[in-house]
């Protein structure tokens, strides 16, 4: 917010708001892996803030967190979602270049910049807002030895943008009929529906999983 107010704050300021929110975070006691420590970690932290600031090299965003509202579909299609689809936009650039920051402890890998849905998403509520498609970046900031950034730019074209509307309306759908299938992931153990995923076994009956995997092991499987 303060480089869009032409406001670049230094970098000293912008250390000290992270340490006072790294002190915060850490009243009550958390748990590090064997390889990290409080210090370790802020070390890190500070080492990629310091990093991002001098990169941005004064620059003045055209928005910052910017929210945008879109419906994909015609209104009057029962399948359209009923709401439309919120998001907030990181950082829009001159240009119409929108930006999304990540940090990550790799680089992405290949087909992943293609394969975004953020940035798929970004670019048609963008397109249905103004009728043109923007440009994108991924901004990645690299949790490495020695910490780096990424900026990897790319686009979406009017099949992309397509794409992306028909699979945000069959998942508003699945959503609106309470259709929700389990999606296992590293956010598994903190997931309040984890034990619901766990206790999921569809609903075709086990003859005909056993049928469709010719009876090796599919049945035993889907009645375990």
């Amino acid at each position: 917010m303060e480089r869009l107010a032409d406001r670049s704050p230094e970098l000293t300021q912008v250390l000290q708001v992270f340490d006072a929110d790294w002190y915060a975070q850490n009243t009550e006691p958390l748990v590090f892996s064997e390889r990290e420590s409080k210090d370790s970690l802020a070390e890190k932290g500070r080492a990629m803030l310091q990093l991002y600031v001098e990169s941005t090299n004064g620059t003045k965003p055209v928005a910052v967190e910017q929210p945008v509202r879109a419906r994909p579909g015609r209104s009057r299609d029962r399948r359209s979602p009923r709401r439309a689809a919120a998001r907030i936009i990181d950082l829009v650039e001159e240009g119409e270049t929108l930006v999304d920051l990540k940090t990550a402890g790799r680089t992405l890998e290949s087909g992943g910049l293609e394969r975004h849905l953020q940035l798929s998403t970004y670019a048609l509520a963008f397109f249905l807002l103004h009728g043109s498609i923007p440009k994108l970046r991924l901004d990645m900031l690299l949790k490495t030895a020695k910490p780096r950034l990424e900026r990897h730019p790319t686009t979406r074209s009017l099949e992309d943008l397509g794409w992306t509307a028909r699979l945000i309306r069959e998942v508003a759908l699945a959503i609106q009929t309470e259709h929700f299938f389990p999606n296992p992931s590293w956010r598994c153990t903190e997931c309040e529906y984890f034990a619901h995923c766990q206790q999921w076994r569809g609903t075709w009956p086990s003859e005909q999983l056993i049928a469709i995997g010719d009876g090796e092991g599919v049945g035993e499987i889907a009645g375990a």
